[in-house]
Order: C-alpha cells, then structure tokens, then sequence
C-alpha cells in the first residue's frame, strides 16, 4: 500500500468527516442523557454551552471537508498539482460520479445540522425536542452517505442500512469520550457520576447494535475467515477489532469499577485519565477505519 500526497488528503478528508459526525452523534446523545439532569441551571447550562460550542466547530469542519472533496479528489484523479483540483473537465467529472452524489447530500446536511445546533436553546429541554429530532435527521443522512462510496456501493440497501446504523453507534460512543471527559471539569461528583452511570446503561445497547452490526457486515464483506490474515484489509480489520476490543475493556472498567467509586474529587481525576486513554484508542480506530475504507478494499 503506497500513499501519495493525493492519498494523504482524501484520508484526512475522511478523518475530518468522522470526527465532525462523530461530534454531532456524542453531543446529540449527552443532550438526551442531561434531559433529565438534576444539575443545577447554572451547572448544566454551562456544560450544555460548551457541547453547542464544540459542536458547532466540529460541524464547521466536517462542513468545510465536504466543500473540498470534489476539488481534491479532482486533483487527485488528474496527477497535475493545483491545476488538477481546478480543472472543469476534472471537477465535472468528478462531480457527476458518485462522489459529486454524495457530497450534494453531506453538504445540505451538514447546514441542516448547524443550523440545528446553532438554535439549540441550552438552557431548556422541554423546548428542545423538534430541534433533536432535525439534528438526529442530518446525523443519519450524514452517516448513510457513507455507503454511496467504497465497497458499500453495490451493497443493497439492507447491507446500507445496517452499515449506517454500525456508524451512528461507532459515532455515538465515541464522540461521546470528549464531552464526558469535559463533564468531569464542568459538573459536580453527584452529576458525574449519575451522567455516567446513565451513560453505562445506555452504552450497553450501543455496543450491542455495534457488535451485532459489525459481524453482519464482515459476513458479508470477507469471503473467507482466512482473509482476516491473508490480506491488508483482512489485517486492518482485525486491528480494529483489537483497538475496540481494548474500548469495550476500559468501558467496562468505567462502569463497573471506577464510576461506582466516585464519591471524592481524585476518583474523578483517575476518570478522567481513563477517559484521555480510550480517546487516545478511539482515534487509533478512525484512523484505521479511514485507512481501510480509503485506501484498501476488501479482497475480491
């Protein structure tokens, strides 16, 4: 596998775009999950600011990343520097490939979502529900637009529709790493503790739809268990495994170990650090998982 500037790019355009749904995905469950908070007012419309604030910068991002796509991978289909990402002939090729598809579904989506956060009103919840559901709309247009590209393509919409729901909870628990290690800054030992602890149960159903989705679709995308070892994406996929696998650890300890503990500030320190690590491997997941759908396809 060799990698060109071009292939650089485009993987970070993919990188850029999980990070962006993954921060809508997170902040959009921390909302639910502070639907019924007892924090204080002031307590809980401080951290809710500062969830619209990043999810609002995140957004940005992804919605930058998407105008550039048709531009790069322009340039990178002709070979010629600068001029190829400027080139009509490139761009209205590429913008009347699937590519130019997909970006015309991401690119209104993600104005739908930040128009969503943007009037999300963090000092009420109960004037908050048509507001979730619009954001919960782009975040699912935004994750299906995945599989109009890569080895999902030619997959059926059944297959495109448990991929979507293996990103949405990918993104959900992942992009909820930051915010609540925010939490751990922002809130009381009683509120963190009782936002982890529902964050425990509700994880318990997000890892079951991921696991449960994830063999779905390597049933359907490995033609053999023997590729797992005999090919890069086969080894890619079982880096992944791994990577998640060590989340899956670190979750559990969370919830069975150190959450239960929190009743002084240094339990919420050793927290924190917990959490600093499993975003550490969750980025090591989206950066394969954008290696492997960027740059490597499954075995034919």
């Amino acid at each position: 596998m060799q990698l060109s500037d071009w292939s650089v790019l485009l993987l970070l355009l993919k990188i850029v775009s999980y990070l962006a749904i993954a921060a809508l995905a997170g902040c959009l469950l921390m909302r639910l999950l502070n639907n019924e908070s007892t924090t204080p007012d002031t307590q809980l419309s401080c951290f809710n600011r500062y969830l619209k604030r990043w999810q609002i910068t995140l957004v940005m991002v992804g919605f930058i990343g998407a105008i550039l796509q048709i531009p790069i991978e322009a340039g990178a289909m002709a070979e010629s520097g600068f001029a190829g990402m400027i080139d009509p002939f490139m761009l209205d090729i590429i913008w009347q490939s699937v590519i130019g598809e997909q970006v015309s579904i991401r690119v209104p989506a993600f104005i739908i979502a930040l128009f969503a956060v943007c009037t999300w009103r963090t000092h009420s919840n109960s004037a908050n529900v048509a507001n979730f559901v619009i954001t919960l709309l782009a975040l699912i247009i935004l994750t299906y637009s995945f599989t109009l590209t890569g080895h999902s393509a030619e997959k059926g919409l059944l297959i495109k529709s448990i991929l979507t729901l293996h990103l949405i909870a990918i993104a959900s628990w992942i992009g909820s790493l930051w915010p609540l290690y925010k939490s751990c800054q922002l809130l009381s030992l009683n509120t963190i503790k009782h936002l982890m602890e529902r964050f425990g149960q509700l994880a318990i159903i997000i890892i079951a739809v991921l696991l449960i989705s994830g063999i779905t679709l390597l049933w359907q995308y490995l033609n053999s268990f023997s590729v797992l070892f005999t090919s890069n994406y086969g080894q890619l996929i079982m880096l992944k495994l791994l990577l998640v696998s060590a989340m899956l650890l670190l979750g559990a300890w969370h919830k069975l170990r150190l959450v239960p503990q929190i009743t002084q500030q240094h339990h919420v320190v050793t927290l924190k650090r917990s959490i600093s690590v499993e975003m550490l491997i969750a980025v090591c997941v989206l950066l394969t998982t954008s290696v492997f759908t960027t740059l490597v396809g499954p075995p034919v």
